[in-house]
């Protein structure tokens, strides 16, 4: 008896199905990091509705793509620490009664916690370094007011 994704999509359905709960097949996407193209796309299905095949899915905040890359991840990661950065501006950066080493405290505390969440699963190329440092000393030069 052969053993694969559609034998164990099945047990799981039917473990689902047991315990009283469905597989929502609008929700459930198939995302397979197989890089090869001479691959037909892997085509799944629970209790007949077949399973939409995707390239990105986003779980417990991380962007997993079927390339494996973290091009992706990167770029929204400093996309959501720029999105800090420019919501906390007004209120913290540009304040003139906040001293700097307190600017730079929140800056730490929110914005860096946001570019950085979860890297601890990540393996970086230089590349991406590149890009959290780009994104690190402009924001600091900004806080600064260094032009």
């Amino acid at each position: 008896m052969k053993i694969g994704p559609q034998s164990s999509l099945d047990t799981l359905s039917t473990a689902y199905r047991r315990a009283g709960l469905l597989v929502n097949t609008k929700k459930t996407g198939v995302l397979s990091s197989v890089v090869t193209h001479d691959l037909p796309a892997l085509s799944l299905s629970v209790h007949g509705d077949t399973l939409s095949n995707i390239q990105e899915f986003t779980y417990l905040g991380n962007m997993l793509s079927d390339s494996c890359s973290l091009d992706s991840e990167v770029e929204r990661r400093i996309k959501a620490a720029s999105s800090s950065f420019g919501r906390l501006t007004k209120l913290v950066f540009l304040n003139h009664n906040l001293a700097i080493p307190t600017k730079v405290a929140v800056y730490r505390a929110v914005c860096v916690s946001v570019m950085l969440y979860s890297c601890e699963t990540w393996t970086l190329y230089q590349r991406h370094i590149k890009a959290f440092k780009a994104f690190h000393i402009r924001s600091l030069q900004s806080i600064l007011g260094i032009r």
